[in-house]
């Protein structure tokens, strides 16, 4: 008889903690019904950690992945990569922008690698260390054309050394110094980050890519530990916060607009789902 009280004491004790979890862990908003996707390209296996993707033209995006300095070249009509470019030694490559023919490269600890005429067999490759470091974890890089700057957002630490203020920080595309001004600094207090998706956490957005709208100028922003999408006005002021289903965006790292303005975005492997780009669409 107390055998059988002790087990169901365990066994209440272990249902008590799983409703707990639950409770504590679950949200109360609704996913994002603004975004659609509209197709999905299933990327290979060599891919699986895919942590950034860029376009170089309309029919082809320039992809990397955690580990190795390569740049693989997806081409969307084919569904398939087509080329391969060796650029750096094994590494935590989190971003890449392709800029006319030179692509930019960024690892987690801020170092920069400069591709030039990154598709030739002649390509030069200049490196860049930045005052980040892996503390900070940058996994975001894009070029304002406007300013003719880059920007970037620490995923983890800012400069300041604190958790309470969302930077996005300039940098001079000569050398990839930090400029004193900063593009915005918003505090994680703001209303548009106003989405607990979890009572576990004090700060609810981490910053896994940064990618400039062609056309409007708008600031596109993804969270790829719980799946959000931030859009901030051309001035870097809040606009809207998408908390995304991660039954189709698994662990978004990177996205790109194509010319026309069509968005891509690209997700890691997961538990359930493989590693892909999808072209989302605007309801």
């Amino acid at each position: 008889m107390k055998q059988n009280f002790i087990a169901f004491y365990i066994i209440f004790g272990i249902l008590l903690f799983v409703g707990l979890v639950y409770y504590f862990s679950k949200t109360d908003y609704k996913y994002s019904d603004e975004l659609k996707v509209v197709k999905t390209f299933e990327l290979p296996f060599v891919l699986r950690e895919v942590s950034g993707i860029t376009h170089v033209d309309d029919t082809r995006i320039a992809c990397i992945q955690d580990e190795d300095g390569i740049i693989f070249i997806y081409d969307l009509e084919d569904e398939q990569i087509v080329k391969e470019i060796k650029f750096g030694p094994q590494g935590d490559y989190e971003s890449i922008r392709v800029l006319d023919s030179v692509a930019y490269v960024m690892e987690s600890d801020g170092k920069i690698f400069k591709i030039i005429d990154f598709e030739s067999n002649q390509r030069s490759i200049e490196t860049y260390e930045t005052e980040f470091a892996s503390f900070n974890d940058i996994e975001s890089l894009d070029y304002h054309k406007e300013l003719k700057k880059f920007l970037t957002i620490p995923k983890e630490n800012n400069l300041l050394n604190n958790r309470e203020d969302f930077i996005i920080y300039l940098l001079d595309p000569e050398d990839f110094k930090i400029e004193k001004e900063l593009f915005t600094s918003l505090n994680y207090t703001d209303s548009i980050f106003d989405m607990k998706t979890n009572r576990f956490v004090e700060r609810d957005f981490l910053a896994s890519e940064l990618t400039i709208h062609p056309e409007t100028g708008e600031i596109y922003i993804l969270d790829s530990r719980i799946p959000k999408l931030l859009v901030l006005h051309p001035d870097g002021s809040p606009k809207k916060m998408h908390l995304l289903n991660p039954e189709d965006f698994q662990q978004p790292e990177g996205l790109s607009f194509d010319s026309k303005g069509k968005m891509y975005i690209s997700n890691e492997e997961s538990d359930f789902l493989e590693q892909n780009i999808q072209l989302v669409e605007w309801r």
